[in-house]
């Protein structure tokens, strides 16, 4: 067997999984159990925010150790439950690197769901957590189209722009700019109850509880990465609709 293309396509697999929003306990799990399916003994495997460390021995005594960056950045769970579904299959199975590689492609290819879903649950998000907050039918109106607003920008702004405190600062400032002009305009409307709509769209909810479980599990360096950089992502968030405010002149 060809113990290097074997770990290079497990780490394909873990590599997915992490960037489709896999906790990191759960994704070393799957790592370790891939490479003990394959005989590998000796399995060492060490993932953070952005770096991934495979180490193991071969039956043949050598020993391989891969390296892989993540910079990339797609909650996608529906990707990995199939992810994690290919996982056990390789497991209980043990197929061919070729096999691996097809079924990965396979996962990779799946349609995903379209694009009126996605925009649905944002309008529904913000339109419940306008209510939930206090707003009035007018307010979680105005989130409708504050749902579609943010969707819009996402779409356009995420292929552009990989830095997500810049992303997370322009997309918070122009939501909070459209809130606070719904407001001048003289609509019967609660700026802050808006705006609150789109915070919570953008809020990084899945890193927060990601980081929470890892450190709970005892995985105290990859859970307190997590936690900071999904506090600095709150934060830029923050910096956005208060610019916004600033600009405006602070009328709510």
């Amino acid at each position: 067997m060809d113990y290097d293309k074997i770990l290079q396509t497990i780490l394909d697999i873990g590599e997915e999984m992490i960037v489709a929003g896999g906790e990191v306990s759960r994704v070393e799990e799957s790592v370790f159990r891939m490479c003990k399916a394959y005989g590998c003994d000796r399995i060492n495997v060490y993932i953070l925010l952005s770096n991934m460390q495979v180490t193991v021995e071969t039956p043949e005594e050598k020993i391989i150790t891969h390296i892989r960056f993540m910079e990339r950045n797609n909650v996608n769970f529906d990707r990995l439950d199939y992810l994690n579904d290919l996982s056990r299959y390789i497991c209980a199975h043990v197929p061919d690197v070729e096999i691996m590689k097809l079924k990965l492609d396979e996962v990779m290819s799946r349609k995903e769901q379209p694009i009126w879903l996605d925009m649905l649950g944002n309008i529904l998000a913000a339109s419940g957590f306008i209510v939930f907050f206090g707003g009035n039918g007018f307010d979680a109106a105005a989130g409708v189209f504050m749902a579609v607003l943010v969707f819009a920008l996402q779409r356009f702004f995420m292929p552009r722009e990989n830095n997500q405190l810049v992303l997370n600062f322009v997309i918070s400032f122009v939501a909070g700019m459209f809130a606070l002009i719904l407001v001048h305009m003289g609509f019967n409307v609660h700026g802050d109850k808006i705006m609150m709509g789109g915070i919570m769209l953008l809020i990084p909810g899945i890193a927060m509880t990601n980081a929470v479980r890892d450190m709970l599990i005892g995985d105290l360096a990859s859970g307190l990465l997590r936690l900071s950089n999904a506090l600095i992502v709150a934060a830029s968030i923050a910096c956005g609709f208060a610019m916004s405010i600033a600009l405006i002149g602070g009328v709510l």
